[in-house]
């Protein structure tokens, strides 16, 4: 009679899967000396180099099999074989889970499976410290988990570490209680459930918990990846001034470096330069334009690591992180930035297919779109707006519905559809754009507004909706929500959103005759343009209180602020705007001249 169970199939898939496992077995020597949850460097790059020789055995059948597989290993067997063969699926667990080649997802399935595998042995009334281990990477598997929903993950890496900790105290097994509070700090760091605040506070909490066994003395490269960790929540963070937030981001980056050097951790080392790149990209102390230059040296520094060759995906990263930093630069001239930034876009589109990184290729799109509508705020062109249009339509095909990124593209589009109709004066243009705001402002929920990107995105959008209202005669619906996005955006860290809402209200109220509400608005545009060095916000605000003075019987001062907004208009050619100026100036002057006479006569 044959035998039953795993080890009497004849399937091929199933005997495929279990010599693969027997396979594995020469690294029983690594099981009997790992006794903790890492392995050494030497140690995984040779097992990785055994699942790449193996790469076609990786696959869903190994994953269906392996409970067979590690029942026909455990199951009646002495307790030292027993002990051998868990301790050996352990490896192999930890080790799929890090490796880089195939299908992701499938490795953190396997690396899941084995360490629930792993409870069947390492129970906790018997094998405490063991179970406690295996409930970390538990955790660590469910939070890196791309399958099921991310949401239902992370709430299962919080209780795995929780329960870790039920053993792992602080008395007992310091080292690894600070490493399971670290790890449960970046799982409430990426929680989606509760309260997005409370979830940073509590990551926020757990890092400094385990920076009181991580010292730099004791446990440098650990004190590091924790600065590091708390960095990252203090970037995120919802509660406190949101430019204190920052500096400590900075201040926990930097601190980080003093241990990641370039020499002994590369890759951390230049992770931590992308992350002070991010930091000083949101950074709101300092001048504006110094902090952008900052980032870019930051970002230029972490590509000395992060080649194309050794690091494509975190290459095709900085690319794209670059050409931001270029596409907004104020220093140097604008329209080679924005050459720029569309370059070092394309580049990264060379790594971010459509095909292989489905979702970073839409967000990459997106974002060289923002670089061409820029450059046609320069050009007045229409081929950088159809451009960009293309792109954008073609990014919203793959964007997750719902997402900062779908919601930050339709922004996009309708930016881009109401700059075309500006110039074609096509209705069904400006429909498109109207419909593309809607889309974006309806997709943003409560819970949403505490995501930086998404929080920004709403105030942004009723900017351009409650202008887009006024303007068609709908001026108390659009006046209420450009005050609306005022409210929102006084309070925020996006000064140049801020500018351009307080410009808008300044015409909406001019559109409604109400001139002396138009003329305190267009005047604090004005400063806050300054400020930010924006030269056609500046130019534009000066138009409208020109504008508004002259209409105001205020001819002299009217006069010189039309005469600096048509200096700016031509600097920045636009002969349209410089040619509307000049009938308004003409007649002011006239009026002017009328004036003088009168008090003569």
């Amino acid at each position: 009679m044959a035998k039953k169970g795993f080890g009497g199939a004849k399937s091929e898939s199933n005997q495929s899967a279990r010599q693969f496992m027997l396979a594995f077995r020469k690294y029983k020597y690594i099981a009997i000396t790992n006794k903790s949850h890492h392995l050494k460097d030497e140690y995984l790059k040779d097992i990785h180099q055994f699942f790449g020789a193996h790469l076609s055995q990786i696959n869903e059948s190994l994953l269906r099999a392996l409970p067979f597989i590690f029942d026909d290993l455990t199951n009646n067997k002495s307790l030292q074989e027993k002990m051998l063969n868990a301790a050996l699926f352990n490896i192999f667990g930890i080790s799929i889970q890090q490796f880089p080649l195939g299908d992701r997802a499938l490795n953190i399935e396997l690396s899941l499976t084995t360490v629930q595998l792993l409870l069947k042995v390492f129970v906790r009334n018997i094998f405490p410290e063991n179970w406690a281990m295996i409930q970390n990477n538990l955790g660590n598997a469910y939070r890196d988990r791309i399958k099921g929903e991310r949401a239902d993950n992370i709430e299962q890496a919080i209780a795995s570490y929780e329960l870790a900790l039920l053993v792992y105290t602080r008395d007992a097994f310091p080292e690894n209680w600070a490493m399971t509070q670290n790890n449960l700090g970046t799982a409430y760091r990426d929680r989606i459930r509760g309260e997005r605040s409370d979830n940073i506070e509590q990551a926020i909490a757990s890092y400094e918990l385990a920076l009181l066994i991580y010292t730099r003395d004791a446990l440098p490269e650990n004190w590091a990846g924790t600065q590091n960790n708390l960095g990252n929540a203090y970037s995120d963070r919802i509660r406190g001034e949101r430019s204190d937030n920052i500096e400590l981001a900075i201040t926990s980056y930097e601190l980080a470096l003093q241990v990641y050097t370039r020499d002994a951790f590369p890759e951390n080392w230049s992770m931590t330069q992308n992350n002070l790149a991010a930091a000083y990209w949101n950074r709101i102390r300092g001048e504006r334009a110094d902090n952008i230059e900052q980032a870019i040296i930051y970002l230029q520094l972490a590509l000395q690591v992060y080649t194309r060759d050794a690091f494509p995906e975190n290459w095709a990263k900085e690319q794209e992180n670059l050409g931001t930093a270029y596409r907004d630069r104020i220093c140097g001239e604008r329209a080679d930035n924005l050459k720029q930034a569309i370059y070092l876009y394309n580049q990264a589109a060379q790594i971010y297919t459509r095909e292989s990184y489905p979702q970073k290729w839409s967000t990459n799109q997106a974002h060289l779109a923002e670089a061409f509508i820029k450059r046609a705020d320069l050009t007045n062109s229409c081929t950088d707006l159809n451009t960009a249009i293309e792109l954008l339509q073609s990014s919203l095909e793959l964007s997750v519905v719902g997402s900062s990124d779908y919601i930050d593209t339709n922004y996009r589009l309708g930016n881009a559809l109401s700059r075309h109709y500006e110039h074609t004066k096509n209705a069904d243009e400006l429909e498109q754009a109207m419909q593309a705001y809607k889309i974006a402002l309806d997709a943003i929920s409560p819970e949403h507004y505490d995501r930086k990107q998404i929080w920004q995105a709403l105030p942004t959008t009723q900017v351009i909706l409650g202008g887009r209202l006024v303007s068609d005669g709908e001026w108390q619906e659009g006046l209420q929500m450009l005050l609306n996005s005022l409210t929102q955006l006084s309070t925020g860290d996006d000064p140049l959103a801020h500018a351009n809402a307080l410009y808008q209200t300044g015409r909406a109220y001019e559109i409604m005759s109400d001139l002396d509400k138009a003329r305190l608005y267009y005047r604090d545009a004005l400063r806050l343009y300054e400020h930010l060095n924006d030269a056609l916000g500046t130019t534009q605000s000066r138009a409208g209180l020109g504008s508004v003075l002259v209409s105001q019987g205020h001819l002299e001062k009217g006069i010189s602020e039309l005469a600096q907004a048509r200096k700016g208009y031509l600097q920045l050619e636009k002969p349209e705007q410089v040619q509307y100026l000049d009938s308004i100036y003409q007649a002011a002057q006239r009026a002017l001249e009328r004036q003088n006479l009168e008090v003569y006569a």
